[in-house]
């Protein structure tokens, strides 16, 4: 049986308001793993000095990853390989601004996949990217319903390194931190391939597990 080690709680992805030019979820799923959303908040881009777009760190130009195999294959090692290959492409959705990779592993009614999907656009659009930031799972363990399974739920141990984001080039890029933690996402087979249908997030050790409306799988 899947353990999860912490107290599961749905991750919270909002925009801030006007605190923000790219909402919270552009930033990274480690950083919800930070303080309350208030002191999560980028700083105000209008308060940020301005800068040469020329003296901000390149963008990086990293090849778009290969499927795995096992993301056709209707077992236990073919949801865990979805999750992993959707963590570990996500610094090149967001250096890049190709979505594709996320779209084909993730389910249309994943509010929560379409937010990241949604903030990955808005920030390409802007002209920004993310530097660094790559994601390391360092296990994955999946429970599923049927034979074979048809849905089930996929934990995540993972790392995300310490990354910079632009999304401003004419503004002081954000400085973000390693974060490690733990995801939860539901998965379920299409016919063809394995989609997330949904992901949460455990919070820090010390922190009460008390589940949000923010997020989810609509309906």
């Amino acid at each position: 049986m899947v353990r999860v080690n912490r107290p599961v709680q749905r991750v919270i992805i909002i925009a801030l308001a006007v605190l923000l030019v790219v909402p919270l979820g552009a930033v990274g799923l480690g950083q919800l793993l930070g303080p309350d959303p208030e002191e999560q908040a980028v700083e105000n881009p209008e308060n940020r000095p301005t800068v040469d777009p020329a003296e901000q760190p390149p963008r990086p130009d990293l090849p778009r990853p290969e499927e795995p195999a096992g993301l056709t294959e209707q077992s236990a090692e073919g949801a865990q390989a979805t999750l992993t290959y959707l963590l570990e492409s996500y610094d090149y959705m967001m250096s890049s601004g190709d979505v594709s990779v996320w779209e084909g592993s993730t389910d249309p009614n994943c509010e929560v996949c379409v937010r990241f999907l949604g903030n990955a656009e808005t920030l390409a659009e802007q002209g920004g990217y993310l530097v660094d930031g790559a994601f390391v799972v360092h296990s994955a363990a999946f429970e599923g319903t049927g034979e074979p399974p048809a849905t089930g739920t996929v934990i995540a141990d993972f790392t995300q390194e310490e990354s910079i984001l632009v999304d401003d080039p004419n503004l002081q890029a954000n400085q973000l931190s390693e974060v490690t933690g733990q995801l939860i996402a539901t998965v379920a087979w299409d016919g063809e391939r394995w989609r997330v249908t949904d992901m949460t997030i455990a919070p820090p050790e010390d922190e009460a597990g008390v589940p949000s409306d923010s997020g989810g799988a609509k309906g």
